[in-house]
């Protein structure tokens, strides 16, 4: 132990070796599944009944290495806590599930900076105010400065309770995008980095019903210039939801909530930041198809398929995995799982996934494999509400001729649903997505009402019905029946009727279709 104007150096002997943590650096962490877990240690250490504050700060240094800084207000460290969180399998605390395998800070540490590259760490002990200072790369001695003061620099927030500061090579940076060609530009890798965030924190992003607030916020900078990172709702169209109760997990039973429906694209166009489409999650393809599971607030593991469905195999009962196929790219979901101690429900070291070992996950997917994943989901749920709307129709107006295959321009297309009232003999026609409104949605609608007319069949409206739309839908619908007119009845260009469109957009909920749903 040394003292120096104040300041107190203590050493921190490690019990593996160098090559230990050359080894961490390999263990295919991505760029933001490691600051994913620096952040689970910062909201592990949020300061009881507050909301927790995490920054993400890119600094560019040149062309090829980017300071990157973690910061927090949370609890922070003593020098105890601190040796504790440098120990390779230990955890600093027990407190949480966030920070339960005592590898997270290491294998995030040792990957950002390739094993053997310089990092620090300052944290400041919640009882006495001390500053601490640890200085990497890891070695089996690790010398922890007491009494420091934190770096001063203008794009750093205040109120610091732990700062953890990496040069990290860009093209380590650009493994937070899922595809193309990788960017220069570290705005648009921010963007890639604020979805994957988006998606794993939800839980706490998003307003809690029961303390009136949100758990905590995440921003993500480029120096001073400051983005949120906001909820990421799974874009689910037409949910159903499934409660599995009394699952026993860890000697007490739970009950689990699981979601499932298609997925609603309109939606998925304005999920980053309300104007913004995701371009890693929920992209309506075999990658990206299947559930997320969250366990809590923490979103634990995406695009969940063939580990979770199964069938049997007919000669020897062996369990075979549900292939990924195109015919589930519409399919989306989310199972939640209620906060559970520490030890139930094991994932992974780096908690990039569950651990496939432990008994209670196959006590769950047995349960979800009850209700496996439907083909073409979103075909079958608009057929469904085809039927439905039909019935609905013929149990309040009994007279009314309605059926779902009437064919217009000669090439099979079928209107949605063709309504013949009576006694008036008035003609309704009806479109029904699944999801969010589309322009394309209401184009569908006037090629049939187009159809009709050729055919000597004037409608008197036609009708749209979505889950949801926006009012940039509503204003095209209207502007549709001011400004545009159909083609000549029975495509007679002598005929000089004047005829108009009247189309109209509706919601699911406002004809009985869907129950109301709950925010």
């Amino acid at each position: 132990m040394s003292n120096t104007m104040g300041t107190i150096t203590r050493s921190v002997a490690l019990e593996m070796s160098e090559g230990t943590f050359q080894g961490l650096s390999k263990s295919n962490l991505l760029f933001h599944q490691c600051i994913i877990e620096l952040i689970d240690n910062a909201i592990g250490a949020a300061i009881k009944d507050e909301p927790f504050y995490v920054n993400v700060i890119f600094n560019k240094i040149n062309d090829g290495t980017v300071e990157v800084y973690v910061a927090d207000r949370g609890k922070g460290m003593d020098f105890d806590v601190l040796s504790r969180a440098l120990q390779l399998g230990e955890s600093a605390t027990t407190e949480s599930r966030l920070n339960e395998h005592g590898f997270g800070l290491k294998n995030a540490l040792a990957t950002l900076t390739s094993g053997s590259g310089d990092f620090q760490i300052w944290t400041k002990s919640a009882e006495d105010g001390t500053v601490h200072r640890v200085t990497g790369p890891f070695k089996q001695e690790m010398e922890v400065i007491s009494g420091v003061e934190f770096p001063e620099s203008k794009f750093l927030p205040s109120n610091i309770s732990t700062l953890i500061k990496l040069n990290v090579k860009l093209s380590f940076i650009q493994t937070v995008q899922g595809r193309g060609a990788r960017s220069q530009n570290l705005s648009k890798l921010r963007l890639w980095l604020i979805e994957h965030l988006g998606v794993t924190y939800r839980g706490y992003l998003e307003w809690n019903h029961q303390t009136r607030n949100v758990d905590g916020n995440i921003d993500v900078s480029i120096k001073d210039d400051i983005k949120p990172v906001l909820p990421i709702k799974v874009p689910i169209a037409n949910s159903t939801t499934v409660y599995l109760n009394d699952i026993e997990l860890g000697g007490t039973t739970y009950n689990l909530r699981y979601e499932y429906g298609t997925l609603d694209k309109v939606r998925a166009e304005t999920l980053l930041d309300g104007s913004s489409k995701v371009k890693y999650y929920y992209q309506g393809n075999q990658q990206s198809q299947g559930i997320d599971i969250r366990l809590g607030s923490r979103v634990i593991a995406t695009r969940q398929l063939e580990n979770v469905w199964y069938s049997y195999d007919e000669d020897n009962g062996a369990k075979v995995p549900l292939v990924r196929h195109n015919s589930y790219n519409d399919f989306v979901g989310e199972l939640v799982i209620p906060e559970l101690p520490r030890g139930v429900l094991t994932t992974i070291n780096n908690k990039t996934d569950f651990n496939l070992n432990d008994e209670d996950w196959q006590k769950i997917f047995d349960e979800l494999n009850k209700h496996k994943p439907q083909k073409r989901v979103k075909e079958y749920t608009e057929a469904s509400l085809r039927k439905k709307w039909i019935e609905m129709i013929r149990a309040t107006n009994p007279s009314d001729d309605v059926v779902d295959d009437m064919v217009v321009w000669g090439t099979g297309t079928k209107i949605d649903v063709y309504r013949k009232v009576h006694p008036s003999n008035e003609v309704i026609i009806y479109e029904l997505k699944a999801g969010s409104g589309e322009p394309i949605h209401l184009y569908q609608l006037k090629m049939y009402w187009d159809g009709l007319v050729l055919n000597n069949i004037n409608p008197s409206q036609g009708i749209l019905l979505v889950q949801s739309y926006n009012e940039a839908l509503a204003d095209m619908c209207e502007t549709i029946n001011e400004k545009m007119t159909p083609p000549p009845l029975g495509g007679d260009s002598n005929n000089t009727s004047e005829l108009k469109y009247n189309f109209k957009i509706e919601r699911h909920v406002e004809k009985g279709l869907r129950e109301e749903e709950q925010s």
